[in-house]
């Protein structure tokens, strides 16, 4: 691979003047330009980041890495509102303090580690945020052996101290299952996140709890693993639908695939918040005009965008304490949900 020695010694300048080049080329006398420019173009330079910060040896830019499959390209479903708040609060903070953020979305869990190894290995960023924490997330552990500045979106079972925000999923399914018994249900189903994610671990300690505080026992039919999708929710809802003696109520992974399970209940001629409640979790802009509107879990994501890469310039500064914040969600209540009628 070419290197910017490599084009100095081409052009027959100093490594200090190809600096010169890619960061400040008014520096740089017209026909110099041209010589570097020329061999640039020969030997097919591509600078990296590092290199165009060879002085400060900063980026200004703080590294996004979400999960994007082919799947997802494909997908009709809603857009991620959550993802797009998430990212308004990051950019917010992050414009405050002159920097800007990379998103470089890696196809699926595979390839994850590695689009992180070469965002590190080529001086991309300066710092990284991690979203969709795993119980053993091997990004910790890497990101902490190489002392590179990070924040987690969320934490974890691995031993090692790390700074993070996460969202009190326990309380928000024990908020929800508290509300729901309090409308006389206690059939409750729950369509869960992916198992592997932490929240998902998490969310399972609160329904247990919830389900326990109600004096309910759990019925493990009314379980089904779930998907962040409409797909997932409307499948979900029919396999808890088509049981002998299906729920009264669902919660679900996300508000997305509350859509789902709301349109499975509806095309057996069921009216959601009548003859079935249905709870989100995340509150996006969607679940206020959907028909009919959404019961969800809200996360504070702006808030949230705020508070991590406030966390992550805290690092990114060299403060010994790391920053470990817990956000507390809540219920917002509206149509999806209702009175528990027997028939």
């Amino acid at each position: 691979m070419t290197t910017i020695r490599d084009i100095a010694t081409a052009a027959g300048v100093s490594i200090g003047t190809v600096s010169n080049y890619l960061n400040d080329p008014q520096l740089v006398a017209d026909e110099t330009r041209e010589k570097i420019h020329s061999k640039i173009i020969e030997l097919d330079f591509h600078p990296s980041a590092a290199a165009r910060s060879l002085k400060t040896r900063q980026t200004r830019r703080i590294g996004l890495v979400p999960i994007i499959s082919p799947e997802d390209y494909r997908s009709t479903d809603p857009g991620d509102n959550a993802f797009l708040e998430l990212l308004a609060g990051l950019n917010y903070i992050a414009a405050e303090n002159s920097y800007s953020i990379l998103i470089t979305a890696a196809p699926n869990y595979a390839q994850e580690l590695k689009t992180y190894e070469r965002l590190i290995g080529e001086g991309q960023v300066d710092g990284l945020v991690l979203m969709g924490i795993r119980s053993q997330d091997e990004r910790i552990e890497f990101l902490s052996q190489k002392k590179i500045p990070f924040v987690a979106y969320g934490r974890s079972d691995i031993t090692c101290d790390y700074p993070y925000v996460d969202v009190d999923g326990a309380s928000g399914m024990e908020m929800a299952i508290r509300y729901l018994t309090g409308l006389g249900h206690k059939k409750i189903a729950y369509i869960t996140p992916l198992n592997g994610l932490m929240c998902t671990t998490q969310r399972w300690e609160g329904y247990i709890k919830g389900m326990a505080e109600s004096g309910l026992p759990i019925n493990k039919d009314y379980v089904v693993e779930g998907d962040f999708n409409q797909r997932a929710g409307q499948m979900s809802a029919h396999l808890l639908l088509d049981l002998p003696e299906p729920p009264t109520a669902i919660i679900t992974a996300n508000d997305i695939c509350a859509f789902g399970a709301m349109r499975a209940v509806q095309t057996r001629g069921l009216q959601v918040g009548k003859d079935v409640s249905i709870i989100g979790f995340d509150d996006i802009s969607l679940a206020d005009h959907w028909q009919p509107s959404l019961t969800t879990i809200a996360q504070p994501f702006r808030k949230i965008g705020f508070a991590l890469m406030q966390s992550l310039f805290s690092v990114i500064s060299g403060e010994k304490v790391l920053p470990q914040i817990m956000v507390e969600p809540r219920l917002v209540i509206r149509q999806s949900t209702g009175e528990y009628s027997p028939v």
